[in-house]
């Protein structure tokens, strides 16, 4: 199998697949601890599928490929291959995402400043609510934006 068809078929993960398990066997009394899971679950589908396909393009040994997971150097790493990761359609949705991941995580899922009307239900400081619209806006965006990432990957070895 070619590096680009290898790519391709990482363009087809669909990344939301483990973050409907999550939600699927959820029953209503846990319906916003279900979907706060999910926002974790597509964090880390879409942090693992880009690392794979970073590491495919570009030829990265594990070490290098686990700084792609920091905006500023995923930024760099790209730039070195002449790909402005910034330019490519929902790159703040990948911040996004993480930030709330990590707030979720590390904050007890409070607002912090850099997730300050992100959403217009969402005050720094105060607890994260409607997780549901949350998902469901970011999973468009993040897979969108997953699928440009990996379009500009493919676009590089044509």
């Amino acid at each position: 199998m070619s590096l680009q068809q290898q790519l391709i078929s990482l363009k087809q993960v669909e990344l939301a697949k483990s973050a409907n398990q999550v939600l699927q066997r959820s029953n209503k009394t846990q319906r916003q601890e279900s979907y706060k899971q999910a926002l974790l679950e597509l964090n880390q589908a879409f942090e693992e599928h880009l690392l794979q396909a970073v590491m495919l393009a570009f030829g990265l040994n594990s070490g290098q490929a686990k700084k792609v997971r920091y905006k500023k150097d995923r930024v760099r790493v790209f730039k070195q291959h002449d790909i402005d990761y910034t330019a490519i359609d929902g790159a703040e949705t990948a911040q996004i995402l993480s930030w709330i991941a990590q707030s979720i995580v590390y904050e007890d899922a409070i607002v912090t400043h850099d997730l300050d009307n992100i959403f217009p239900f969402w005050k720094e400081g105060f607890p994260m609510v409607q997780f549901d619209n949350a998902y469901t806006i970011l999973l468009e965006d993040i897979q969108i934006h997953y699928e440009k990432v990996l379009d500009a990957l493919i676009e590089l070895h044509a």
